[in-house]
């Protein structure tokens, strides 16, 4: 299991104890776009497992975002897709539109290593995307065919999110995180390098309310924590609290002076940090049925209760909840 994205509310939606969805995206022998149900914690008497109500083939193994109508995904042939989602219909999730976004200059299909949602309220939101190919894509949800590409990096980009409704942040196997304004996409608005240590960042995440902070994960188990306040003398924190490569990294949306990461060493730690201390703590979940790397979470914001589900390589998927 390579991707996984708790399912937005649509306007109007009430939660109850049958209605908590998440999407997972698989590069099993047959790739996999699949929906599951999970009862909501605030009012489940005891955890029960999660049920797969739809799957449909896709080439969606890399990357999954979401709007409350709509799932965007990437796939490692340099595919953007979106998909049409409704819980109430018989087929939940339908292709809507794909286009190949990422290409090396050969021409040769290139990976496409990450998805990010715009996170505007606008009608016709856009969709960013990245790619080995060392570039990022625009596009308007609804219409995969105006899609603009722009060159970034001269390797692959690792990981993107949106800092603001107009400007994203990449991450690289450079060991950089690059800042593009979408209001002028081919210009680079800030390049942030961590010179000491020779890492690749894996990924890149925002947090929720302070765009001047951002979390990177490494190669070598670290996570990292920026204060881009002063682009030309960023702050960073590095924590190790991972043995292997960090899959992915995100900012808790119940506690955003908590970070929690998955790794390859088949671990999701929660790092509790104050910043510009260089105090934290590290709490690790791990699962004696799961050995194998762990390769994307997500975390509920819309429950009392904090919800946190998991995918591995077993294709098992992990959840965990607790009152915070």
């Amino acid at each position: 299991m390579d991707s996984l994205l708790i399912q937005t509310p649509h306007a109007g939606s009430a939660y109850n104890d049958t209605d908590l969805y998440f999407v997972t995206g698989s590069s099993a022998t047959v790739a996999e776009l699949s929906l599951w149900a999970t009862p909501n914690p605030d009012f489940a008497q005891q955890p029960t497992k999660p049920t797969e109500a739809f799957a449909t083939p896709a080439g969606c193994d890399i990357s999954v975002a979401a709007t409350a109508r709509a799932i965007a995904t990437g796939s490692s042939h340099g595919t953007v897709s979106v998909y049409r989602i409704d819980t109430d219909s018989t087929q939940p999730l339908e292709l809507s539109e794909s286009i190949t976004a990422h290409r090396y200059t050969n021409g040769e299909l290139a990976v496409c290593t990450g998805i990010a949602v715009q996170p505007a309220p606008a009608m016709d939101i856009e969709i960013a995307s990245c790619g080995e190919d060392g570039r990022v894509a625009f596009a308007p949800i609804s219409r995969l065919a105006a899609l603009q590409m722009y060159d970034v990096d001269s390797t692959v980009i690792t990981g993107i999110c949106w800092t603001t409704p107009q400007q994203i942040a990449v991450s690289t196997r450079t060991s950089q995180v690059k800042l593009v304004d979408r209001r002028s996409p081919g210009d680079i608005a800030a390049a942030f390098v961590k010179l000491a240590d020779s890492v690749a960042f894996e990924c890149v995440n925002v947090h929720p309310s302070q765009p001047h902070r951002i979390a990177t994960g490494t190669d070598d188990g670290s996570v990292m924590i920026w204060d881009i306040r002063n682009p030309k003398e960023p702050q960073t924190e590095a924590f190790g609290v991972h043995s292997a490569n960090v899959w992915s990294v995100q900012f808790h949306p119940g506690d955003c002076n908590k970070v929690v990461s998955c790794s390859d060493d088949a671990t999701i730690a929660v790092t509790g940090w104050a910043g510009g201390s260089g105090e934290h703590s590290v709490h690790t979940l791990t699962n004696s049925l799961n050995v194998m790397s762990v390769n994307c979470f997500d975390i509920c914001p819309f429950t009392k209760t904090s919800l946190l589900v998991a995918g591995s390589d077993s294709g098992s998927i992990l959840l965990d909840s607790r009152r915070e």
